[in-house]
């Protein structure tokens, strides 16, 4: 059983996914269809806790196209916890400002957890591809899961449209990748010898046109300009899933290929460049923003130059890019889903007052924001500092200057809702405590990860990523 394990996480969500669908087709099953999510993310969690401790060196099955046990079926883990969070939050917002319509979203982010975690434990490029867009659909439908919001279904709209272009352009430039190794095995394509396609002309195209795909799905500058408006115009109770699990899709789907294909190094410096440019420009856009959420949109950006700027930094940067995406995507569900207190999206002049009339939730709103700008001892610290230091240790040391400061300038927009939050005033939304002592308590565990951080890298040097290639 032991080289099946890898199917294990994934069929446990593919079962809770495809089971919620069916109990939300009875009115009282659409009742508890919030335990049934949490009961399955939680166990998806522990699930993947304990093959990691009870598995750690990995095996493949299902014909070599998988792996299972070890770091694969902790990410697995992260993955689950983060969905269980995120649901959380759509159920709250489906509750409050959709009369219980809807209820498809949580079975369905069940589904896009299903796709997420086998995207890393992947060894096929076939698989793997499958999985990137199997998250992308469902994010199309959490895009716009109201219809009756603003700006939802234009968001929705432009996201699918420059995805699938995005994604026909990786497609093609995939396509000349088997053609040129015959293979779509990953093992067997780091085993090439890639000097010798370094002045072929397809070599270059198809490097150029991965490289956008992966740069869209990153949402990374000059190719962002549609994260600001999906990000700022989703259902706000649905956006933090949209945006954490879309991050980890990107960076699993991006590893894997600087992993397998030896990139040269002009190449590498060139796109650190442009990883550098996305987090001072993402920073700087999102100083103007009135806009809370749409400010996080612009930070998504800035993240998602850090976490490029990390898998350009070798096999170390790999691995800190990849606890970089799991410590992200909890930040980012945390703080969008405690953004999702109205219908439309919020204002920092919204958050007034709010911390003297709700303070649980302004405690809680203040941690997430924190630790996004990156803020000791929360987990955003420590995982920006392992990202700038694998950076500067290969050698890629200007691009990395840039990048810190842009990190710096971050520290303005993210603590000044914040300080809003403290302005004396009529606060103008309501947080219910419950959910608000919740997500102080998510938070907190939130800082476990940065103990957990050596038991990664063991799990990640069994797994062979620091192995020099044949």
């Amino acid at each position: 059983m032991q080289s099946y394990i890898g199917l294990w996480i994934v069929g446990w969500l593919a079962i809770s996914g495809l089971g919620g669908l069916l109990l939300g087709t009875f009115d009282t099953g659409r009742k508890n269809l919030l335990g049934w999510t949490l009961f399955f993310a939680i166990g998806g969690t522990l699930l993947g806790v304990y093959l990691s401790w009870a598995f750690p060196m990995p095996s493949s099955g299902f014909f070599g196209m998988i792996w299972g046990g070890g770091m694969y079926s902790l990410m697995g883990a992260g993955v689950s916890l983060i969905t269980g969070i995120g649901a959380t939050f759509l159920h709250e917002y489906g509750k409050r400002y959709m009369d219980g319509r809807g209820w498809e979203a949580l079975p369905l982010s069940l589904l896009m957890a299903t796709a997420l975690a086998t995207l890393p434990a992947s060894n096929h490029l076939l698989l793997s591809i499958v999985a990137l867009e199997t998250l992308s659909l469902g994010s199309y439908v959490l895009v716009a899961l109201s219809w009756r919001d603003q700006f939802g279904p234009e968001a929705a709209i432009k996201y699918l449209l420059l995805s699938a272009l995005s994604f026909a352009l990786l497609l093609f430039g995939l396509s000349y990748l088997y053609g040129m190794s015959g293979t779509l095995y990953i093992h067997h394509l780091r085993a090439m010898k890639w000097s010798a396609w370094t002045d072929s002309p397809l070599f270059g195209l198809s490097l150029a046109l991965i490289g956008i795909g992966v740069f869209f799905k990153l949402s990374v500058f000059p190719f962002h300009w549609w994260a600001p408006d999906v990000y700022g115009g989703a259902t706000p109770g649905a956006t933090g899933l949209v945006v954490a699990l879309g991050k980890l899709n990107a960076s699993f789907f991006a590893g894997q290929i600087l992993y397998a294909v030896e990139v040269p190094r002009s190449w590498l410096t060139g796109i650190a460049g442009i990883a550098a440019a996305s987090a001072l420009y993402g920073n700087l856009a999102a100083l103007r923003q009135v806009s809370l959420q749409r400010a996080l949109g612009y930070s998504s950006v800035a993240h998602g130059g850090y976490l490029l700027l990390g898998l350009l930094s070798g096999a170390e940067g790999l691995l800190q890019s990849w606890a970089y995406a799991l410590a992200y995507g909890l930040m980012s569900v945390m703080a969008f889903g405690l953004l999702s207190l109205s219908a439309e999206p919020l204002e920092y002049k919204s958050l007034r007052g709010l911390g003297y009339h709700r303070p649980g939730y302004a405690v809680a709103l203040g941690i997430a924001l924190a630790s996004l700008s990156g803020i000791p001892p929360l987990i955003g610290f420590f995982a920006k500092y392992a990202i700038f230091a694998s950076a500067f240790r290969a050698g890629l040391t200007v691009p990395a200057f840039i990048a810190l400061g842009a990190a710096l300038i971050g520290y303005f927009y993210y603590w000044r809702p914040i300080s809003w939050m403290y302005q004396r005033s009529e606060a103008s939304l309501a947080a219910r405590p419950v959910l608000a002592m919740g997500a102080i308590l998510l938070i907190l565990l939130g800082l476990l990860p940065a103990l957990l951080w050596g038991w990664l890298d063991y799990l990640y040097g069994l797994a062979g990523y620091f192995q020099p290639r044949p």
